[in-house]
């Protein structure tokens, strides 16, 4: 990877694995702009009229993972990935691949849209969990529903 998913602003990770980093985590722009912009370029045919810089993130995460997507967020000293409803053995890969160092994270999963909210599961919004933690307790919870492994 040229540039470090620890040091970027929004990163997706598609289908096939492939990590698609944007922004640096120092930047002033806001998450969902990026999100806007790989919506309009990979998804041209989406009507994102719904989607505005004033939508909460889980909207806009809610939408991608529809896709397939994941998607990273960066706050610098955190960070919060949310899954879609299955992984690819590609996804999961690139997941044990990714160097976040000792990041705290959260992974938001099982993300359902209930009138006009967007609800889901999380692991590590209150613990100290780096993304290796996370991803076993993701994986010990859903590896009989979802995943081969």
């Amino acid at each position: 990877m040229n540039k470090r998913v620890i040091d970027s602003k929004v990163t997706i990770i598609d289908e096939s694995g492939i990590p698609h980093i944007m922004g640096n985590v120092n930047e002033q722009r806001l998450h969902v702009k990026y999100l806007l912009d790989y919506i309009h370029l990979n998804f041209p045919s989406i009507n994102t009229d719904n989607l505005t810089v004033g939508n909460v993130r889980e909207r806009f995460a809610y939408q991608i993972s529809a896709f397939g997507d994941i998607i990273y967020f960066n706050d610098m000293n955190f960070g919060m990935f949310y899954f879609p409803n299955k992984l690819t053995d590609e996804q999961l890969e690139t997941l044990d691949n990714i160097d976040l160092g000792n990041q705290k994270i959260g992974i938001c999963y099982n993300l359902k849209e209930v009138g006009k909210n967007i609800m889901f599961r999380t692991i590590g919004m209150d613990n100290d969990y780096t993304l290796k933690e996370a991803i076993e307790e993701y994986m010990s919870g859903m590896a009989v529903k979802h995943h081969r492994r």
